[in-house]
């Protein structure tokens, strides 16, 4: 949910800067690139890497917290130059998002890092934020290019001395940041109560309503799928495409009686785009089965309904998972489809969503893939979607200029023409591959 809410906001305010000129807009993805990157550091990579610093990691490698160090602070001067190097058209508050971006960033890290200034920093730096926009001199003096040029120097060294920081070098410091992160650690895992006791109750009595009728049915192709268990049942997309798709609408209306109906109803398609995380998250949870269940699959397997071939198995399991898959992607369309006609989009706006849901349309042959062998890291699904979307998008440019086509049509045919080649392809790589169940087995 994060996730979709970070990206709903790239996009939202990159819709706003493509108004002012491609520059702007390039600057501004560019900036946005950089900014996740710095966020990912902060919250995914700096806490598995103060893991590492430890004593028997220290004994086994040598200069092993000199290297995570360095790392480490590459990663950040790497986003911290690409912020400070993107196309702007006006550098007015340049020199205040870099300051704000380093402050944040480092204390996100320490914090990540169990050190005690991190929490103080991180909710100091959040509360000036909130003030800064009355000190328009200092916003001024600081985006002046003299300034920025010598600050940078400056934003190095509180990196290097911050990043030394997070990873203590042994000592009572060290232990008692341990202890720390432990604390933490522990007390985001346990749950609320009534949030546990809440949390998926009508999905699962779905779910077991599903089995039921499908066990006295003695369907053995719906049993199949119920192998994978209740978090990949259609339920839990369909209660999260309703609950971001409420929240859209909210943020939609909220827009709208802040800025202006126009402008919502200009961007509205980018909003409904967002659905489209949803069944993406979908596709790539079904691509991980060997996390799901494998005791249950196994017995699937011995059923008598189960084809006694691995290749009819595989068959089988993939035509349903692409029906899963592609369940997924109406529901979250048809739903983007609601709140544009909502929204009052014109034709133009509809166009545009049903473009891009056919460009995202290649992610239902993410599950197709050898379970048997290893799983499909998260992050290569994104990047091999990401890749098929662009290249659809910008083959359809010439295709569009010499047919005469709308460039948007071009490109939802060609994410339909990619989708049945994907799908075919991994039909095929399922039929070669072991059986999937009990998932996870080495081949």
């Amino acid at each position: 949910m994060i996730g979709c809410l970070l990206c709903l906001v790239v996009i939202a305010v990159g819709a706003v800067a493509a108004n002012e000129g491609p520059r702007t807009a390039l600057a501004f993805f560019w900036c946005g690139a950089c900014v996740i990157l710095l966020m990912n550091w902060a919250w995914r990579f700096m806490p598995g890497a103060v893991k590492l610093n430890n004593p028997a990691n220290a004994r086994l490698v040598p200069q092993a917290r000199r290297r995570l160090v360095e790392l480490s602070c590459l990663v950040c001067f790497a986003g911290l130059a690409g912020i400070a190097s993107a196309p702007y058209t006006s550098t007015t508050q340049l020199g205040a998002a870099l300051f704000w971006v380093v402050l944040i960033t480092m204390g996100t890290g320490l914090a990540a890092a169990g050190h005690p200034a991190g929490t103080t920093i991180v909710v100091v730096g959040g509360l000036c934020a909130g003030f800064a926009g009355k000190l328009s001199g200092l916003t001024g003096a600081l985006s002046h290019p003299i300034v920025i040029l010598l600050s940078l120097p400056v934003y190095a060294v509180v990196i290097v001395v911050a990043v030394r920081a997070m990873f203590a070098q042994g000592g009572e410091r060290h232990w008692s940041m341990e202890a720390r992160r432990t604390r933490w650690t522990d007390t985001a895992a346990k749950r609320d109560p009534l949030v546990a006791q809440l949390d998926g109750f009508n999905t699962r009595g779905w779910y077991a309503a599903a089995l039921r009728r499908d066990s006295a049915r003695r369907d053995g192709r719906r049993l199949l799928l119920h192998a994978l268990g209740p978090v990949h049942h259609p339920a839990e997309m369909a209660v999260g495409t309703g609950i971001l798709a409420l929240v859209l609408g909210c943020v939609g209306l909220l827009t709208a009686w802040r800025v202006d109906a126009e402008v919502v109803r200009g961007i509205g398609w980018m909003f409904a785009a967002v659905l489209l995380f949803v069944p993406l998250s979908f596709c790539l949870r079904l691509g991980q089965l060997a996390d799901s269940n494998p005791a249950e699959q196994a017995l699937a397997r011995l059923a008598p309904t189960a084809p006694a071939s691995s290749a009819d198995f595989n068959r089988r399991l993939g035509r349903f998972l692409v029906q899963r898959a592609v369940g997924g992607w109406l529901l979250a369309s048809a739903a983007g489809l609601v709140l544009l006609a909502l929204g009052g989009a014109d034709g133009e706006a509809v166009l545009r969503l049903a473009g891009i849901c056919c460009l995202a349309l290649p992610m239902v042959a993410l599950p197709l893939r050898d379970h048997a062998g290893r799983n499909l890291s998260g992050v290569a699904g994104i990047l091999l979607l990401l890749l098929s979307f662009t290249a659809d998008l910008l083959l359809a440019f010439p295709i569009g200029r010499v047919t005469g086509l709308p460039v948007m049509a071009v490109a939802a045919l060609l994410g339909i023409a990619t989708t049945l080649f994907a799908v075919a392809r991994g039909l095929r790589t399922m039929r070669a591959s072991p059986c999937a169940f009990p998932a996870g087995r080495l081949a």
